[in-house]
């Protein structure tokens, strides 16, 4: 080890130095509390053994100094000091010291000492060696995390989100969603959507959307039913995935031509249709069990069609939204988004549920993926 020892009378320093370097340490040598200082800022010892009665600086006050230098590693600093100095001990540990070496020197009690600091800096660099590596480990893993999130943003963009009549908010929990939402309008009269709420957080949850994601893509540009299509992605997640991996999901068209909504609603809550004056005029049930749970031959791919009579928009939603606590751990509930839709029009509503929600968290963060969507039907 290298150490500095400070105390200002010659034989103290010629003993310690001659009793250190037989032990097979390096050793610098100061005068008095200002040298210590001054030394210890330039040659990095590994312990200080210092007296407290010197002249210029004493040593409390070099104790100070040195624990007001910043460094990335904590150098002991031993107190020397007879045993009946009881005071100057005391005040050493106070100024942050700490430990104390009694004189006259015991070479026995000094090298018990020295190797416990010894013990105390090799447990030190294990330290900095694991926390050098965890941090090569954190920014290789945020340099991962940055390139997955630019594929997940590309994916997503495929989608035709900006459309007049559609409006939607998603908010992840985590960086990576497991929620998705998804629309493509074929025709002036027709447009596809699709809102997907994989089980889990974080990136987990988030690769079987790629999955729902692509399907939904490729295929509603062929514009094939959607019995065919969700049947696709159920084929897809039950054959890709791990059995504990499936994705609560509601896909449909919506047919301006003809008034009607045609939806698959395996796992969400019930999608509304909603009047003008937010009264719920139909709801579409869970009917089915979540995509990715069954085999192909056991899948049930038959999808609800319901036609309105007046205009209408269509919700729907995923449980994070109802299941959103508070800081007294009340849900924001069904109850809350029926109030949210009912008090507010056509094309303000997803707004309208945000404000309410964020109203209900307060300072408080939402522990699920939150997803909605709104789709006016005219």
């Amino acid at each position: 080890m290298k150490i500095l020892v400070a105390d200002d009378l010659p034989e103290n320093r010629a003993l310690l130095d001659k009793l250190l370097t037989r032990m097979r340490h390096q050793v610098v040598l100061a005068a008095n509390g200002g040298e210590a200082v001054a030394l210890f800022a330039t040659t990095d010892p590994d312990l200080v053994l210092m007296d407290i009665m010197m002249p210029a600086m004493d040593g409390l006050q070099a104790i100070k100094a040195i624990r007001a230098i910043g460094r990335d590693k904590w150098t002991p600093i031993f107190v020397v000091s007879a045993l009946s100095e009881t005071e100057d001990i005391v005040a050493g540990l106070e100024a942050g010291a700490d430990d104390y070496l009694p004189k006259p020197f015991n070479q026995a009690i000094l090298q018990a000492k020295l190797n416990s600091v010894q013990r105390f800096l090799d447990m030190q660099q294990v330290i900095a060696a694991d926390t050098a590596q965890l941090k090569i480990y954190r920014d290789r893993n945020e340099t991962e995390q940055l390139f997955l999130q630019n594929i997940f943003a590309r994916l997503i963009r495929q989608n035709d989100l900006k459309d007049d009549y559609l409006q939607f908010w998603l908010k992840p929990a985590h960086r990576f969603s497991g929620d998705l939402i998804s629309a493509r309008r074929i025709s002036q009269q027709q447009i596809y959507f699709m809102l997907a709420d994989s089980t889990g957080h974080g990136l987990a949850a988030a690769i079987p959307t790629v999955i729902v994601n692509q399907a939904f893509q490729a295929m509603t540009r062929k514009g094939l039913a959607i019995a065919i299509i969700v049947r696709e992605i159920n084929r897809l997640l039950y054959t890709q995935m791990p059995p504990d991996r499936f994705v609560a999901l509601a896909i449909g068209m919506i047919d301006s031509a003809r008034k009607s909504i045609e939806i698959w609603n395996g796992g969400l809550p019930a999608a509304m249709a909603l009047n003008a004056a937010g009264e719920v005029m139909h709801a579409f049930q869970s009917r089915h069990t979540f995509a990715g749970v069954l085999p192909d031959a056991e899948f049930d791919d038959r999808c609800e069609l319901w036609q309105w009579q007046a205009a209408c928009e269509l919700f729907v939603y995923s449980d994070g939204l109802t299941d959103a606590q508070n800081a007294e751990h009340a849900r924001f509930g069904p109850h809350g988004v029926i109030a949210a839709l009912s008090a507010n029009p056509a094309g303000r509503r997803i707004d309208a549920v945000k404000a309410a929600l964020e109203r209900h968290l307060a300072t408080g963060d939402a522990h699920d993926d939150i997803s909605c969507m709104a789709i006016r039907c005219l």
